[in-house]
């Protein structure tokens, strides 16, 4: 059985007779008839009772009516479908994400997503940065969206929302009030700094920023998550250090970022991808519309 044979019987059934099918179809009587007889002969059964003038389907060909044009419409459906899985336009994506990634980059994602009206689902795994690596090695990530400077050469990167670095300052710091913040002014704090797994990262900026500034800062608190540092900074614990973009979450529960004066530190966030193995038409999708959206951009110069 193929889908033609059940189109012509669909046709019969709906006409009422082989001769207004055939008109249907395009084509002539007498091979939709012997058709029609080789699939009854096929299944075993009989469709059609021919004793009238006019075919009429039996119990049988009722049932089999609608199992046919439930079948043609999952043949159709599936057509569809695949179309769109080759064009990008349908399917999973798996993307390992810092926390940044997260909050700044997956929300305008979801929206153009949305927006172009793909029925693409993101599975987003949060982690180390290592581990996440570790995943897309294994094949179990499609992008890693990471602030960690990969140097795999089995990797494609592309840096993207790049931004300036704002300190956090307590609330009750006598320097929180201000416009800027000099770096050589916190010679005397408290660092809360994030820890560099892989390359290079904030951190190494910040300690090579004090060096040139005079000092070497006392570090209290190696962390990986910045969101942590921050509720620290708000609780007096020490300054922090976070990329402008943070800047958005202020008010609520977190500190004021504060530029630093005299001293421009810039970071951004990497996507990375497979350069051998080739991504998913799905994952490549997404990928673009990561770059076109986010790629060689600050965010709002308001914000923070």
């Amino acid at each position: 059985m193929d889908e033609h044979r059940l189109k012509c019987f669909v046709a019969v059934y709906e006409q009422g007779s082989v001769s207004a099918a055939a008109t249907r179809l395009h084509m002539t009587q007498p091979p939709l008839s012997m058709l029609l007889r080789k699939l009854e002969g096929e299944l075993g059964v009989c469709l059609f009772d021919r004793s009238g003038h006019r075919l009429a389907p039996t119990a049988t060909g009722e049932l089999f009516y609608l199992r046919a044009k439930a079948l043609l419409a999952q043949l159709q459906t599936m057509r569809r479908e695949l179309r769109e899985a080759e064009q990008g336009a349908r399917g999973t994506v798996h993307i390992g994400c810092a926390t940044a990634a997260s909050l700044f980059v997956m929300p305008a994602v979801m929206e153009d997503l949305a927006a172009c009206g793909l029925d693409i689902t993101v599975d987003v795994q949060e982690g180390e940065a290592g581990h996440m690596l570790q995943r897309m090695r294994e094949r179990g990530l499609d992008l890693i969206i990471s602030r960690s400077e990969y140097r795999a050469p089995e990797l494609e990167t592309h840096a993207i929302m790049d931004e300036p670095l704002h300190v956090a300052l307590p609330p009750a710091h006598p320097l929180a009030g201000g416009a800027r913040v000099r770096l050589a002014d916190l010679r005397h704090e408290r660092f809360l700094l994030h820890r560099s797994p892989l390359g290079t990262g904030i951190s190494d900026m910040v300690l090579r920023a004090c060096q040139q500034a005079g000092f070497v800062p006392n570090v209290v608190y190696w962390g990986g998550e910045t969101l942590p540092m921050l509720l620290m900074a708000q609780r007096g614990l020490g300054v922090a250090f976070a990329p402008q973009s943070f800047g958005q979450l202020a008010g609520q529960g977190l500190p004021r970022l504060l530029p630093l004066d005299g001293t421009e530190l810039r970071t951004h966030l990497n996507v990375a991808w497979p350069r051998q193995l080739g991504l998913t038409p799905v994952a490549g999708r997404v990928r673009d519309l990561i770059l076109a959206r986010f790629a060689a951009r600050d965010p709002d110069p308001g914000t923070g």
